[in-house]
């Protein structure tokens, strides 16, 4: 199925007044952009329940005694976090801009690129790849050891892929209703009431003006059987031969583990590198002729499932984890 408020579409129509704003924070973030976002239950706190586990009907003969249904649940909460920061300017150097307004507008672009980029990161490792090593070690989970399986990197200089099914109350973005306010994607306000103050960038020695941006987003990961991922990808070494990569059946069996289906709802996420490193699948397979003139070795879906590529990974510093 395809992907419904995403957070390019939220973001979007609830701040109108903004989207310059959003594409900046959303650039250099494809997977962010693209993660269905529901609103939090309470404002920056969101309760939910996590399943547990469930016993359901079945057929019995006639006049048997019918089976006992129960789904146990625990209740739990989490909270958004802060999306955004503080900007100063000295007075001289605002004055050269044409005031601190036009300042802050300049520097927007970059700073809110690595914003999102950060927080993009944050999403990946913090939330997915931490909700499949927990689905890992979930005693209830059945197959659960297939949602967390290592290619064999043993050098702290891995790479991660993360499979991933959004489905709403299950794993999906989250963000607080009251943070868009009057249209806008960022609550903006002048430090000081944009008058001069002594900056905390120059430890209170030279006047300055502030002004601080917020948006309040989290993410939900309330059912550890939607994430899987494969850690320790060593590709480090110059000669192939030598790399860690995962095996085609790996690769499926974290598609399997999250239940993955076709549509758009389940993607795979990765590094480029690693997406690149992954072509030798095709390229093993490839037949050439005398008339062949484009060797596309390339490819973007894994059996139909996407395969999302994002600069956000961390390149090749991963630690080891233990599986």
């Amino acid at each position: 199925m395809a992907l419904n408020n995403t957070f390019r579409e939220l973001a979007i129509s609830l701040s109108p007044k903004q989207t310059q704003l959003v594409d900046y924070t959303l650039e250099d973030s494809p997977v962010l952009e693209m993660i269905p976002f529901l609103p939090t239950s309470n404002g920056l706190n969101h309760v939910y329940e996590e399943l547990l586990d469930v016993s359901g009907n079945g057929m019995v003969d006639m006049d048997s005694e019918l089976p006992y249904l129960d789904a146990n649940t625990e209740l739990k909460q989490t909270s958004v976090s802060v999306l955004g920061g503080q900007m100063e300017v000295g007075e001289d150097k605002a004055r050269q801009f044409g005031g601190p307004g036009a300042y802050f507008q300049s520097k927007l672009p970059v700073i809110l690129k690595k914003s999102g980029s950060d927080t993009e990161t944050s999403i990946l490792y913090n939330s997915l790849r931490a909700g499949a090593i927990a689905a890992a070690a979930n005693t209830k989970l059945v197959g659960r050891t297939d949602h967390l399986i290592s290619a064999g990197g043993s050098d702290n200089t891995n790479y991660s892929i993360i499979a991933v099914r959004w489905e709403p109350g299950a794993v999906n973005g989250l963000y607080d209703p009251a943070g868009f306010g009057n249209g806008m994607f960022y609550d903006m306000e002048a430090i000081n009431g944009g008058e001069l103050y002594p900056t905390m960038k120059s430890a209170g020695k030279v006047l300055g003006y502030g002004m601080r941006l917020k948006q309040y987003i989290g993410m939900l990961v309330a059912n550890p059987r939607n994430v899987a991922s494969i850690v320790n990808i060593d590709i480090s070494d110059a000669d192939p031969d030598n790399w860690d990569l995962p095996t085609a059946n790996q690769i499926d069996d974290i598609v399997a583990a999250v239940r993955g289906t076709t549509g758009g709802s389940t993607m795979l996420l990765m590094h480029p590198k690693v997406k690149t490193a992954l072509n030798e699948f095709k390229a093993s397979r490839l037949q050439t002729t005398v008339e062949t003139t484009n060797f596309n070795r390339t490819y973007e879906a894994w059996n139909g499932i996407p395969m999302v590529e994002t600069y956000n990974f961390k390149r090749g510093d991963e630690p080891n984890v233990t599986v």
